[in-house]
Formats: C-alpha cells, sequence, structure tokens
C-alpha cells in the first residue's frame, strides 16, 4: 500500500477502560456521574444502550475484543491464561491494512496477577503484544499487580521516589481483599501527588504519543485505562465533586433465594452483602471520582487531537471490559451475570463528530467492535466471526432502531457457562450440558430479583431460547479448550 492511500484512511482511537459499568456516565438516564468529556463524544456520535461483555470478567473480555470470538470459540474462560496472540487478531489485520498500530495501558492480554512472576516486566512480554499486531507497546500492569510486577509505571515510580510508597498502599488493599472482609467505602486516595496516580500516567502519556506522531501512515491506538477498576483511588479533588449523602444507593430491594454460586459470594464478602446506606453511598461517591478522572484525560487527549489537527480525521471508539456490581444484589466487583456486571458503555464518534448524539437501543456485544473497527480501516475482516459493524448506525438518523443489526439476543460467557440476553430474558445454562443456572423474566422483572428457572410456566420458554439461541452456536465451542478449563477446575478447586 503506498503512502497516499495510506494517508486517506482515518486515524482510529480506541479508549478502554476497566470495570466501568453501563449505567454509570453522564449521559445514561437519571446518572450522577460527572462526565462531560465522555457526554461530549455521545454528543457528537452514537451510544448504545444496551451493549453487553461477551464475558464479565477481564482476560477473556479482552479476548473477544482482539479475536472478535466468543469465550466458547477462544476457550478463554477465566483469568488463568490468555487467548493464543497468533490467533486471530483485529489489531494485525489493521496493521496489515497500512495503520501504524500502538497500545498505551493494560492490556491484561497475558497472566498478570498472583500467579504471574514476582519480579517480572512487562517488557519481557512485549513479544505477546507484538504477535497481536501492536508496533508500539507501552504496557502497564493491574494495579494490582504493580505490588510485585514491573512495567513502565512502576518504572516511573522508582525514579520519582515513590515506589516503596505505592506498593505499600496497593499490599495493604490486597490483603484487605484476601480477607473477605474489604471495604471500598475506607479506601484512600492513592499516597502519590494529585496527577501522579496510574490513570493520570495513561492519560498523558496518551496525550505525548499523539503529540510526538510523525509517521505518514494512520494510527490505530488503543488507551486502556486501569480504572475505575478498585482500588478507588481518585485524588481527593475528584472526591470532592461528589456528596455522597446526595447518591442513590442503586439496588436495595429484598432478594429471592440466591442460587448457590450467589449464596457463596454473600458468605465470602459478608461486609459487602451488609453494607449500610453510608457505606453504599461513599463506595459510589469514590468509584465516580475515578471515572471524572479518567474523564477529565479523555478531554485531554481530545485537545491533543484538535491541536495535532487529527480530530476531525480521527473514528473514536469508547468502551470498557465489563462493569462492576457496587453492592447491587449483595456483590462487588464483577463475574456474574447481572446487568451491573455485564453491561458496559459504547460510544461510536466518527470524524468531524457528525452523527449528532444519535442514542441506540440494538442490542451490542464486544465482538462487534472488533468488525467495526477493521471495517473502518478497509482491512482483511475476521473470519467466521459473529461480530457484525456498527457503522450502519452512524449513517443514518435512525440509530434508535434496534433492527438495525439483526440481533435479537447477545452472549455473555464466564467459568463454562452462558447467558443469553435477550429482550424480554436473560438465561444461563452451563455449556456442556444446557443446564440451567438462572432465568430472569425481565419484562416482568427488570432489576433480576427473581430467579424463575424452576417455575412450572416457564418450561416452555426455557425449552425455546435454548433451542434458538444455544444450540445453533454449540458447534462453535472449543472442546479442547473445554476440557483443558474443567480439568483446571477439578485439580484446583477454582474456577478463575
Amino acid at each position: 500500500m503506498n503512502d497516499e492511500t495510506s494517508q486517506k484512511k482515518p486515524n482510529i482511537l480506541f479508549i478502554f477502560t476497566d470495570q466501568l459499568r453501563g449505567d454509570s456516565i453522564g449521559v445514561e438516564p437519571n446518572s450522577q456521574v460527572i462526565t462531560p468529556n465522555l457526554d461530549r463524544l455521545a454528543g457528537e456520535g452514537v451510544s448504545f444502550s444496551r451493549c453487553m461483555g461477551n464475558a464479565p470478567l477481564c482476560v477473556p473480555a479482552r479476548s473477544a475484543l482482539m479475536t472478535g470470538q466468543l469465550i466458547r470459540e477462544n476457550g478463554i474462560w477465566s483469568n488463568r491464561i490468555g487467548a493464543d496472540p497468533n490467533g486471530p487478531s483485529h489489531v494485525r489485520n489493521i496493521r496489515d491494512g497500512g495503520y501504524r498500530t500502538a497500545v498505551i495501558g493494560k492490556t491484561h492480554l497475558w497472566r498478570h496477577s498472583a500467579a504471574g512472576k514476582p519480579g517480572q516486566h512487562v517488557k519481557e512480554m512485549e513479544h505477546n503484544l507484538r504477535d497481536w499486531g501492536f508496533e508500539y507497546t507501552h504496557e502497564l500492569n493491574d494495579p494490582i499487580e504493580t505490588a510485585w510486577m514491573g512495567c513502565h509505571y512502576t518504572d516511573y515510580l522508582k525514579d520519582k521516589g515513590w515506589l516503596d510508597e505505592h506498593r505499600r498502599y496497593i499490599q495493604s488493599w490486597v490483603e484487605e481483599m484476601r480477607t473477605g472482609n474489604i471495604t471500598p467505602w475506607g479506601q484512600e486516595p492513592a499516597p502519590v501527588p494529585e496527577g501522579e496516580d496510574i490513570d493520570s500516567y495513561i492519560g498523558r502519556t496518551a496525550c505525548e504519543w499523539i503529540r510526538d506522531y510523525g509517521d505518514d501512515r494512520p494510527f490505530y491506538l488503543q488507551v486502556q485505562f486501569t480504572g475505575p477498576h478498585d482500588p478507588f483511588d481518585g485524588p481527593q479533588p475528584y472526591r470532592d465533586r461528589y456528596d455522597p449523602s446526595q447518591l442513590e444507593v442503586g439496588l436495595d430491594e429484598p432478594h429471592e433465594p440466591p442460587t448457590g454460586a450467589i449464596a457463596a459470594l454473600w458468605q465470602r464478602a459478608p461486609s459487602v452483602h451488609k453494607a449500610t446506606r453510608y457505606q453504599r453511598q461513599r463506595w459510589r461517591a469514590w468509584y465516580y471520582a475515578n471515572i471524572t478522572l479518567i474523564d477529565d484525560w479523555i478531554g485531554k487527549i481530545l485537545d491533543q487531537l484538535e491541536s495535532k489537527g487529527e480530530l476531525d480525521n480521527t473514528w473514536i471508539v469508547f468502551n470498557s471490559d465489563h462493569g462492576e456490581m457496587l453492592g447491587d444484589h449483595g456483590l462487588s466487583s464483577k463475574a456474574v451475570f447481572y446487568e451491573q456486571a455485564v453491561r458496559v458503555p459504547c460510544i461510536l464518534r466518527p470524524p468531524n463528530g457528525t452523527a449528532n448524539g444519535l442514542r441506540s437501543d440494538a442490542f451490542v456485544e464486544h465482538i462487534d467492535l472488533p468488525v467495526t473497527m477493521i471495517e473502518i480501516a478497509n482491512a482483511k475482516p475476521l473470519q467466521n466471526s459473529l461480530g457484525r459493524s456498527l457503522l450502519n448506525f452512524v449513517s443514518g438518523t435512525d440509530a434508535g432502531n434496534s433492527d438495525k443489526n439483526g440481533k435479537k439476543a447477545v452472549i455473555s460467557e464466564l467459568f463454562g457457562q452462558t447467558t443469553v440476553i435477550t429482550g424480554e430474558y436473560k438465561i444461563t445454562v452451563r455449556i456442556d450440558d444446557h443446564r440451567v443456572a438462572q432465568l430472569f423474566d425481565l419484562t416482568r422483572d427488570p432489576h433480576e430479583l427473581r430467579n424463575v428457572r424452576n417455575e412450572q410456566e416457564y418450561k416452555q420458554t426455557i425449552a425455546d431460547l435454548v433451542e434458538q439461541f444455544v444450540v445453533p452456536i454449540d458447534e462453535r465451542i472449543d472442546q479442547p479448550g473445554l476440557s483443558d478449563y474443567r480439568d483446571y477446575v477439578r485439580r484446583t478447586g477454582s474456577v478463575n
């Protein structure tokens, strides 16, 4: 491809957060979150109110986004392993289509966490990201792993003399997590000076990369923030923008008897299950503060694009891997199929911001985004992906039409289970034998408080849902990958 052809292509900026639930940006109805820059993107683009993550956990979700495959296809059922970097990759296809590809921030495409090697530095894994198709990499660990693994951010902290204090802070938080008696409403701000936290580092590095960009090719840049994943460590000035006493506490209704798995989670973290109204309000304030911090950096990134003269030649995609329970259903974190963990924000802003704030209630899922970005880049399509491009929502004036992409349901999968979400029902079944774990009648029970899987009147509904939406994709199961995962669970007693 010659330079002249390349220069005609638009840039693509993919901004990605970790653990940002779908209702926690300013354009959502009744939102109390301050996000003027995300609101601006939504006002110049299309926002999707029913975007569901293909897995409510980091590594599986990110694998789906990279490959355009469902979890059943790539076999990444938990965080224990990453997907094959030599398998399908939308980044590699975009690179081969004439783009300079880059990533700044947390990728979580290989094994970090407590099972990672203490002392290992992300630079040792650059070959992994290059196999995925990234030409430039500036990777950071998840905040948890910065306690014992190295990355560009820990290098920065060490140079500034702040690393030991940062690691003590993270280690204290990790120790609390391991006790089960977690108190997210009691977390302190990051111990570094204001503007030196990990997400500020990512935002600043992204601005500098855009400022200094000089390649003749268009760029594909992923900016992957680590927040608002806990610890909720936003600087005090961001916390001060919220009055906890004025915040809604979310879902605060009685529960029907839970499944065994949910009851086990309640028992494992009783502090969350029994959190008071005041504690939940503080928890939300700290979570929202982290979101507003990230939003400020998104604004700075947009300003840098504009200063560089590239804003009107750049597609901007905004998304997250999964949500955060925030005490709803008596739970924290993610790794469950409730809407708070599965639904994520999704915004698509075309060059010149010409979509005029359209809002769609069409079903969208992670695997649609790589297909969309490949179409923008006019690159080689991913083979056999169930993802569908979202570009048709941008061109018309009726983005709210939920039939535009033809999806009657979306899929979310984790720990050997598959969840199908339709307009009327949400059903979760074991992938091997379709045994039902949960069924919610979303028309009667939009808050998912009553599991009706054992009620006689839903027997035929269950059969119909499985026959229409589960059986047709059984042929896509990576059986060796599923078998390997089942062996791991039996061997370790852990699903993750």
